[in-house]
């Protein structure tokens, strides 16, 4: 195990916030909240997936971004961290997560997860959304009202218990991204997508993909209304300590609107 985390790090195209970037920041939160960051504060990895936008992704030019990507960014600096963004993909920052480096973010609760992370309170609640092909008239609320087509959904994810119960049920088509995954539906390479972020992910990834909304449902029931927390694996001997101040900064940004807000300014 050992090994294989080492040659993760190494091989691992790492995307991180500049160190000036962050130092001006951690200055802003300090003016702003009135928070003492330590100048020796040691930094924590945020973990955040780069294909998923627009809640996580990389920019063309390298740069991490999405509104989950910009809320952990909040939630460390309101919590007194220096944030160290690392985007990778997602299967990669669960595994690195699980190894103890770093926090990962929007992660949805499961039974064996549960096992290995501590998680933090509740950031935000996630819609995750069926969308089909106008012309294939689907209807569907669930997995099991897909049972048998061919499904996408993000490799490594998990929207709660009921998904993970109901995807055996489904040609399950795992892959990178929710832009891939409309092109695959266009193609008719798939019959439905799976995409967490709610409309404005759907919109946004249409518009990656160059297909029409117009060409596509929406199903009206969510697959899952994901409740996305951040997670920290249990073997850190500074877990509870972490969690303890990311769930004051949550509870302080939730008081005072901030997590609203810039959800909304992706919106």
């Amino acid at each position: 195990m050992i090994r294989q985390a080492n040659k993760a790090r190494k091989s691992m195209k790492v995307t991180s916030t500049s160190l000036a970037l962050c130092r001006c920041l951690v200055i802003l939160a300090t003016l702003l909240f009135g928070q003492r960051v330590s100048a020796v504060e040691p930094a924590l990895n945020i973990l955040v997936a780069s294909q998923v936008p627009p809640k996580m992704f990389v920019t063309d030019d390298g740069k991490p971004s999405g509104y989950f990507t910009d809320l952990a960014v909040a939630i460390f600096l309101r919590a007194g961290y220096p944030p160290n963004v690392v985007a990778v993909p997602w299967a990669r920052a669960m595994f690195l997560a699980q190894s103890g480096d770093g926090v990962i973010v929007s992660l949805s609760m499961t039974p064996e997860r549960a096992e290995i992370y501590a998680y933090s309170d509740v950031v935000l609640e996630d819609r995750v959304l069926i969308v089909t092909m106008k012309k294939s008239h689907i209807t569907a609320a669930s997995l099991a009202d897909l049972k048998g087509k061919r499904v996408g959904y993000n490799r490594g994810s998990s929207y709660g218990v009921k998904f993970d119960a109901e995807l055996p049920l489904v040609d399950g088509q795992p892959d990178a991204s929710s832009k891939l995954r409309l092109q695959k539906l266009a193609a008719d390479h798939i019959d439905a997508a799976i995409i967490p972020g709610g409309m404005a992910s759907v919109r946004y990834n249409a518009k990656l993909a160059g297909i029409a909304m117009a060409d596509l449902t929406v199903q009206t029931t969510p697959l899952a209304l994901d409740k996305n927390y951040l997670g920290i694996a249990k073997s850190r001997a500074d877990a509870s300590q972490v969690l303890k101040r990311l769930n004051t900064a949550i509870a302080s940004m939730k008081a005072d609107g901030s997590i609203a807000k810039i959800v909304a300014t992706w919106e």
